[in-house]
């Protein structure tokens, strides 16, 4: 379908240079906000458009880029299984072959709750995960739906792409490679999603947990690093795996810790965690 942006800018001066609207389908989206934006405004950390507007009837809503139509296919699938139950997806009210438009959920974050709280809501979305991840369901839908988006080889390597003849770098993403080329028909693709972070999560009135920040979605192996990318990572016990399971696993963990030193300029953390030994 057809994707046009129209460059109404919010103010006359020329320091604010984000759109006020941004065409899905047939549908405007007016009064654009931006969401995430570490680097650029309305730009995510993974590089996509992401953005909080209104529908021309004043509903407030979600507006945010796609990998490809295999990850909208996925994400609508999941909205399909997910619409009842304690833990539930915004519903997508629209979309194209580049954008996904949900519902905006009203209530409060994770990170606004209290410690009892969130320890209260934790094994509801342990046992989501363990959902997407082993039920037949999800892991049929995996198979269909492969290709939608890699956190591993789509995000967390070609984060590291630019730094690829720095030493530290160079080293890690060989021995990464080699690593995955040994597990490749060990460990399956399975549904991921690698951003279950209080923020990311919103308990409503009716006390339904919403997962609200979806870009990252996706297949693949990257579901190894689900838990330990959670708020809830020390609530459960450390997966056991085989020798060279636990090596993919860690030098994938690696490719996060120096992807993230490196988005924040500090080369010698990512120097130090390139190199880290696990014990």
């Amino acid at each position: 379908m057809d994707l046009s942006l129209n460059f109404n800018f919010l103010s006359k001066k020329k320091s604010i240079n984000i759109p006020s609207s941004l065409r899905v389908g047939n549908v405007l989206i007016n009064n654009l906000k931006p969401l995430g934006g570490i680097f650029k405004p309305g730009i995510t950390k993974a590089g996509r458009i992401s953005f909080r507007g209104t529908l021309p009837n004043g509903k407030k809503v979600k507006i945010y880029q796609s990998f490809n139509k295999n990850q909208i296919k996925l994400r609508k699938k999941l909205g399909e299984r997910f619409q009842t139950g304690d833990v539930l997806f915004p519903k997508i009210i629209l979309n194209d072959e580049n954008f996904i438009v949900e519902e905006w959920i009203i209530g409060k974050t994770f990170d606004k709750l209290k410690t009892k709280s969130i320890d209260q809501y934790s094994l509801k979305l342990i046992k989501f995960l363990e959902m997407i991840h082993f039920d037949k369901v999800f892991t049929d839908i995996a198979k269909t739906t492969g290709n939608s988006f890699c956190y591993l080889s789509d995000y967390l390597f070609i984060r590291l792409k630019p730094w690829q003849q720095w030493l530290p770098v160079e080293e890690l993403l060989e021995k990464w490679q080699a690593s995955g080329m040994e597990i490749k028909n060990i460990i399956e693709s399975r549904i991921s999603h690698p951003d279950l972070s209080l923020s990311n999560l919103i308990l409503d009135k009716d006390e339904k947990i919403y997962i609200i920040d979806n870009e990252l979605i996706g297949t693949g192996k990257g579901w190894l690093l689900d838990e330990k990318n959670s708020f809830f990572r020390n609530k459960i016990t450390k997966p056991s795996f085989s020798p060279a399971v636990k090596n993919f696993y860690e030098l994938s963990w690696k490719l996060r810790l120096v992807g993230s030193a490196l988005d924040s300029g500090d080369f010698s953390r990512a120097e130090r965690m390139a190199y880290l030994e696990y014990r």
